[in-house]
């Protein structure tokens, strides 16, 4: 008969540190932190953030639909509660806004995100600022469609 052997467990080697100070990959790593972080707070109080700097700002060039020339900016203010919120998109993305020199209208996340088809908070900020109100996709189609009819006097 067999005798069963305890099977030895064998302890993981980590390499470990001569001592507890920073290397200067470390430092380098946060150094590069902290600029990221400062340019963060710059930006946020420059523009008066209601939420933390975005790294990007989604937008699209709405076509028309008769001639194909763009004819409105539409601005995704992706981390955009309310009203605030979306003015504050316009003024983080102001120079585009004036670059572009289209209608622009910048809109907040859907109420559900769950579901794509529910409202979304959209203002018109150029050429006039206008009051917000929710919107559904069929109801930004429709707005597109109109905006094109206008631009091609159809």
């Amino acid at each position: 008969m067999k005798s069963k052997q305890p099977i030895k467990k064998t302890k993981k080697i980590t390499p470990r540190r001569s001592s507890s100070r920073l290397t200067k990959d470390d430092m380098q790593a946060l150094n590069m932190l902290d600029r990221i972080v400062e340019e963060d707070r710059r930006i946020e109080q420059k523009y008066n953030l209601p939420f933390r700097s975005p790294r990007q700002v989604a937008t699209s060039l709405q076509p028309c639909a008769h001639c194909n020339q763009d004819i409105a900016l539409l601005i995704f203010g992706d981390l955009a509660k309310d009203a605030a919120g979306l003015e504050a998109y316009a003024r983080l993305t102001e120079d585009l806004i004036k670059q572009k020199a289209l209608i622009t209208y910048i809109i907040a996340p859907c109420s559900d995100p769950n579901d794509l088809d529910s409202p979304a908070l959209l203002l018109k900020v150029y050429p006039e600022q206008e009051e917000p109100y929710f919107t559904t996709p069929p109801e930004w189609e429709a707005l597109i469609r109109r905006l094109g009819d206008e631009h091609c006097k159809r």
